[in-house]
């Protein structure tokens, strides 16, 4: 029961900055995956939530709290940068680009050699 004289909530920069981060999030999500039922069905296959779970971060309406963000992260490189711009850590994106850059590069050795080797 809420008493009649309760006061009312304020806003404050936390929540302020609450929506903000999910809108953030949201925009990574929508980037990378649009905004289709598809994408739906990828983030909750990747974060193991409710459809509507998942709608809500791809429109950014509600963020993803630690566990979830750490696999939207793990899955989403968009997500992963993301973060680290609003965390201020965006000399680190270059090193994910030298590890993608690598990866590809990996494997397109691994693609000569099978084309080569007789």
């Amino acid at each position: 029961m809420v008493r009649k004289t309760a006061s009312r909530l304020r806003e404050t920069p936390f929540l302020l900055a609450e929506t903000a981060f999910a809108e953030h999030i949201g925009a990574a999500l929508r980037d990378e995956l649009g905004a289709t039922r598809r994408a739906t069905k990828t983030v909750m296959r990747w974060a193991d939530v409710s459809d509507t779970t998942a709608r809500g971060w791809i429109s950014g309406r509600c963020a993803p709290s630690g566990r979830h963000l750490l696999v939207l992260a793990a899955n989403s490189t968009v997500v992963l940068r993301k973060v680290l711009a609003l965390t201020d850590h965006a000399d680190l994106d270059l090193a994910l680009a030298l590890l993608e850059i690598q990866s590809r590069l990996e494997d397109a050795l691994t693609q000569v050699r099978a084309a080569t080797t007789p």
